[in-house]
């Protein structure tokens, strides 16, 4: 089609300079006649093609016949923290938790236990006097090791850490192929003040932390590294708990042993969130108050003061929760009629923790929204 165009506009431009009238050319002995005669009317013939062409090649453009420019990369952002939510969901925990003294891991249930904690993926329980078991599927299996303190679980659930009565700190994976930490390494089992060494923590890394007053130690077997003492590298500073956001720790350089806050002579007993590095130094994150009972997500601290959970108080009324940023805080109530049990919360994921309750005849769970400052029951298991 293009071509019959261009010889239709050839024949019309040849037409028009057939009509032309121009004098005659002087003749130049020295130089032969041209053969290009009217360079001025073919310019402009050859520039009216050529536009023709143009346009017809590039086709229809969208905006008024002018053609488009070409697309421009342009950068896509993810928003990849979890979306607030808009409503406070009622199904069954995403974690394990025990009402009526039976444990509940997904579809599982175990009865004789008093407490739980840890994923689907691995749990430890308890049950009376003092016995561990832990899973990762199936039924509980005993933990074969004699403590005097209680053995820690991993925020994910991956792994397992313990300190025997014989000063022998230890631990495994909790997959089905998974390898224990190897050689033990040696720890005093009770700290400067005649107080029992806790495992502050281990890990999603599998980094086991043991604490205690003048008593620190970071080990991370599945690195090949030496131990590390954190009374040199991080003085004074008790490592409390794991969480899903970081470290939780206690700064014990005065008199401050536990983050209740109502110990202190010498010390302030700052609790803030920390990082911790393969050297056993802590970053620390942001503060986080005085508790009780807590824990933290990537976006929040939920906590209850010591005094409102101290002694044998077997219930509570409120839980209070703020941002990690510090822009929002406020309260959370249980439903109308229940109140809370007196025992760890946990966070599922970064917006919703789950809790027990009771109204005084039998005990489910809820699950607690600090965005929307709410929280509703869930369907009994």
């Amino acid at each position: 089609m293009h071509e019959d165009i261009e010889r239709m506009l050839r024949t019309e431009l040849r037409q028009v300079a057939d009509g032309v009238e121009v004098p005659p050319a002087p003749v130049l002995a020295s130089r032969p006649t041209s053969r290009f005669a009217w360079p001025p009317v073919l310019a402009v013939a050859a520039a009216v093609v050529l536009i023709a062409l143009v346009v017809l090649v590039g086709g229809p453009s969208d905006r008024g016949g002018l053609p488009q420019p070409a697309p421009q990369p342009t950068d896509v952002v993810t928003d990849v923290t979890d979306p607030l939510p808009e409503a406070v969901p009622t199904g069954r925990p995403r974690v394990p938790y025990v009402l009526d003294r039976v444990a509940y891991v997904g579809d599982d249930s175990f009865p004789g236990f008093d407490a739980i904690d840890g994923t689907a993926q691995g749990w430890l329980a308890v049950e009376p006097p003092f016995v561990w078991s832990w899973g990762n599927g199936g039924a509980p299996r005993g933990l074969d090791v004699a403590v005097e303190q209680p053995p820690v679980v991993s925020p994910n659930g991956q792994f397992i850490a313990y300190l025997s009565s014989e000063g022998d700190l230890n631990g495994f994976q909790t997959a089905p192929d998974g390898e224990g930490m190897g050689l033990p390494v040696p720890v005093p089992v009770r700290d400067d003040d005649g107080v029992g060494t806790r495992i502050g923590a281990v890990t999603d890394d599998g980094w086991v932390i043991a604490s205690g007053r003048g008593v620190g130690v970071l080990w991370r077997p599945f690195d090949g590294a030496e131990p590390v003492d954190l009374t040199r590298t991080a003085p004074g500073q008790l490592v409390w708990k794991a969480t899903r956001a970081g470290l939780v720790v206690v700064d014990g350089s005065g008199d401050a042993r536990d983050p209740g806050g109502d110990n202190r002579v010498a010390g302030d007993g700052r609790v803030y969130l920390a990082d911790l590095t393969p050297d056993g130094e802590l970053t620390p994150i942001v503060d986080l108050p005085h508790f009780g009972i807590a824990d933290v997500s990537e976006e929040w601290v939920a906590w209850v003061p010591l005094e409102p959970v101290g002694g044998e108080v077997a219930t509570f009324e409120e839980i209070l929760v703020r941002d990690l940023d510090g822009g929002s805080q406020g309260a959370l109530s249980a439903p109308r009629g229940w109140r809370f049990i007196n025992t760890d919360f946990t966070f599922e994921d970064a917006q919703f923790l789950v809790a027990r309750v009771t109204d005084g005849q039998q005990q489910r769970m809820t699950r607690c929204s600090p965005a929307l400052q709410e929280c509703v029951l869930l369907e009994a298991p």
